[in-house]
């Protein structure tokens, strides 16, 4: 057994901000503090695109070509007992990651579509037809919770799988693994996804910022 590079920065900076951002989007909804889950959305959003084009373009075993598998193939992994030790994203957990990115997408986009008729609106509220702003704003509701559900499940999962020994969580934290095999994928510097990061960041600011800042003063001085 050996310990492999399994996890790049750009991955495990996703995963663990994601984790932070989606407990601050929800207690900050809960509170009415609109500029800060504004910001946090914001925030998420520069992350997640950055995530998605790293899925293309990112380290090898981070990219959707290398993790999401036929429907077929995904099958006839989970019939088979015992599974197969992998070192990265097994063909179940690579649809699931699917479903994540585009819920958070989803809870995104239906976030710049919702208004709550009193105080707050989305930016493109007044560019789209009053009956997408009501459906926008009921599925962005709901959406949140199952966005939730599905992260509970999942650190459930992955807590069950570390006291299994499959060692999860510390590889998402180190980015190694042991492996009975030397995991050989071919890396990019987390520095590009970064600038990914920045740069869409930067966008979102010259978009909204003035908005997001008057917001977050009005809430906090």
């Amino acid at each position: 057994m050996q310990k492999s590079k399994i996890w790049d920065g750009a991955v495990r900076i996703f995963h663990w901000s994601q984790v932070l951002l989606l407990a601050g989007l929800w207690y900050s909804a809960d509170q009415e503090w609109y500029g800060l889950h504004m910001t946090l959305a914001y925030t998420l959003a520069a992350l997640l695109l950055s995530r998605v084009a790293w899925g293309f373009v990112g380290s090898e075993n981070a990219r959707f070509s290398h993790f999401v598998k036929s429907p077929r193939q995904a099958w006839l992994w989970l019939r088979r007992s015992p599974k197969p030790a992998g070192t990265g994203h097994n063909p179940l957990s690579g649809y699931m990651v699917l479903l994540m990115l585009t819920l958070l997408l989803l809870q995104f986009v239906t976030g710049l579509m919702t208004s709550d008729d009193i105080l707050t609106e989305g930016p493109l509220v007044a560019l789209v037809p009053s009956a997408w702003v009501s459906v926008a704003s009921v599925i962005h509701q709901w959406n949140i919770n199952v966005i939730l559900t599905l992260v509970a499940v999942h650190i459930i999962a992955a807590i069950w799988h570390q006291w299994r020994g499959d060692k999860v969580i510390t590889a998402m934290v180190t980015g190694r693994k042991l492996s009975a095999e030397n995991a050989e994928f071919k890396f990019r510097a987390v520095g590009l996804y970064l600038l990914f990061v920045l740069v869409v960041g930067g966008v979102f600011y010259l978009w909204q910022g003035d908005v997001v800042l008057e917001m977050l003063r009005s809430e906090w001085i």
